[in-house]
C-alpha cells in the first residue's frame, strides 16, 4: 500500500471530464481549464463562524461564508468551487469565530490526486462491470474479479435469480444480476454469489449467529420496522471485519421523512418518496444492528442500484489510498463526478484542518 501511495505522490493529476453543477451549497465559477470539484463542508460548533478566500495555486477561486446553525458534519456543503486543472496547493486564509471570539488563520495544503487510480470506477463509457474490471487492475492488492458464479453446482446464477424473484414477489435489479456472472471480493470482503444470495434475515439467522426470539432475538432487540425491513430485503454483500456488516436492498423503498441513521449529518430533512418499484439500498453493521443507514442521493432520495454498487468500492477500495502522507497534503479525487467532499474544522482558532472524507469508511454521507 505504500509504493502504491508513493507511486501516487510522483504521478501528476489526470484530467477526466468536467461536471457542471451541484444541488446544495454555493458554487464559484474558474477560468480555464478545470477538473472536478470541491464541496468544503465546515464542522464548527453552532454559533460559530467563518470567512475565508479559497486560494488554489495563488489565485482566489472562491469566499467561504458560513456560520453554523446545526451540529454536526451536514451533507449539503457551504461551498463548491472548481478544481482547475493540474493544481499543486489549496490555501485558505480567513477568520473565525468560535465562542464570540475571531481569530485570524492561513493555512494552505500541498495536493494530491487520486485519479489515476480511480478513473477507472468513474468511466461513463463502459458498462459498470467493465469499470469494475478497470479499477481491480489499477488496485489489485484490493480488489480480485473473477469470472463465474462463485462455483455453484446445484443452482446456477440465473436459476438462482429466479427463485430469488419468487421468494421476494418482485423483479431485481438488472444490475444485481450481473453480479451472478463475476466473483468480486475486496480484502475480506465480498459480493455473495448468486446461489448465497437470500434474504437479510435469513443472514442473520444463518452465518451471522442471531436467534429469532428470545434474550438477544431479533424480536427483542430490532423495532417492528426494521425487522419488517430485514425480513423482505435482499443481502448481496457482506463485510468481514470489525465486526460484520452488509449491503442490502428493500424494495419497498424509503417511508417520507424516514431517518438515514447516517453517521454526523443532524437536522436532515429525512428520505424523500423513491421512485416507484426501485426500492432503497442500505448499510446494515453488528455495531448498529437496529439503526441500517440508508444510501440517499444530496436530495435526500434513494441512491440507484449502480451508485449503491459503486459505493462499495469507494468505501472500502478507494479508502486505501485517500489518506494524508503528511499534515500539510491534501488528497483530492478529480476524476470523481461528484465534488470531493472535503470536512473543514479548527484544530485551535488558527489551525484548520481540511481532509478528503468521500471514501471515508466510517462517513457514509456522501
Amino acid at each position: 500500500m505504500a509504493q502504491r501511495r508513493s507511486i501516487l505522490a510522483g504521478l501528476s493529476t489526470w484530467l477526466w471530464m468536467l461536471v457542471a453543477g451541484v444541488p446544495g451549497g454555493a458554487v464559484a465559477a474558474a477560468d480555464g481549464a478545470t477538473a472536478g470539484r470541491a464541496g468544503i463542508h465546515p464542522w464548527i460548533e453552532v454559533g460559530d463562524s467563518l470567512v475565508a478566500d479559497v486560494i488554489v495555486d495563488g489565485k482566489v477561486v472562491a469566499q467561504l461564508d458560513h456560520k453554523a446553525t446545526q451540529p454536526g458534519l451536514k451533507k449539503p456543503p457551504a461551498l463548491v468551487f472548481a478544481l482547475p486543472a493540474g493544481l499543486k496547493r489549496v490555501r485558505l486564509k480567513g477568520t473565525v469565530t468560535i465562542g464570540g471570539k475571531a481569530s485570524a488563520f492561513d493555512k494552505s495544503w500541498k495536493v494530491r490526486d487520486m485519479a489515476p487510480f480511480s478513473a477507472p470506477l468513474y468511466d461513463q463509457g463502459k458498462p459498470w462491470i467493465e469499470r469494475i474490471r478497470g479499477l481491480a487492475k489499477k488496485l489489485e492488492d484490493s480488489i480480485s474479479i473473477e469470472p463465474g458464479d462463485g462455483g455453484a453446482k446445484k443452482k446456477p446464477a440465473k436459476a438462482a435469480f429466479a427463485d430469488l424473484e419468487k421468494a421476494m414477489g418482485v423483479p431485481l435489479p438488472p444490475l444485481v444480476k450481473v453480479l451472478g456472472d463475476w466473483q468480486i471480493q475486496i480484502g475480506d470482503s465480498n459480493f455473495l454469489p448468486a446461489a448465497q444470495m437470500g434474504k437479510v434475515t435469513d443472514l442473520l439467522l444463518g452465518d451471522w449467529g442471531y436467534k429469532r426470539t428470545g434474550a438477544d432475538g431479533l424480536d427483542k432487540i430490532l423495532p417492528p420496522a426494521v425487522r419488517a425491513r430485514y425480513d423482505r430485503s435482499l443481502a448481496v454483500f457482506v463485510e468481514v471485519g470489525d465486526g460484520l456488516g452488509a449491503l442490502a436492498w428493500d424494495p419497498v423503498g424509503a417511508t417520507p421523512g424516514e431517518p438515514p441513521s447516517t453517521w454526523g449529518d443532524k437536522g436532515n430533512p429525512g428520505a424523500r418518496p423513491s421512485t416507484p418499484n426501485e426500492g432503497v439500498w442500505y448499510w446494515l453493521h453488528q455495531d448498529h444492528i437496529a439503526k441500517p443507514e440508508l444510501l440517499l442521493d444530496d436530495d435526500y432520495r434513494p441512491k440507484t442500484t449502480e451508485a449503491a454498487l459503486t459505493h462499495v468500492f469507494q468505501r472500502f477500495a478507494l479508502s486505501d489510498l485517500d489518506s494524508p502522507e503528511a499534515d500539510d497534503e491534501l488528497v483530492v479525487d478529480t476524476a470523481n463526478p461528484r465534488a470531493n467532499l472535503l470536512q473543514l474544522h479548527f484544530d485551535g482558532p488558527r489551525n484548520p484542518r481540511l481532509w478528503l472524507r468521500s471514501y471515508d469508511y466510517h462517513y457514509s454521507l456522501y
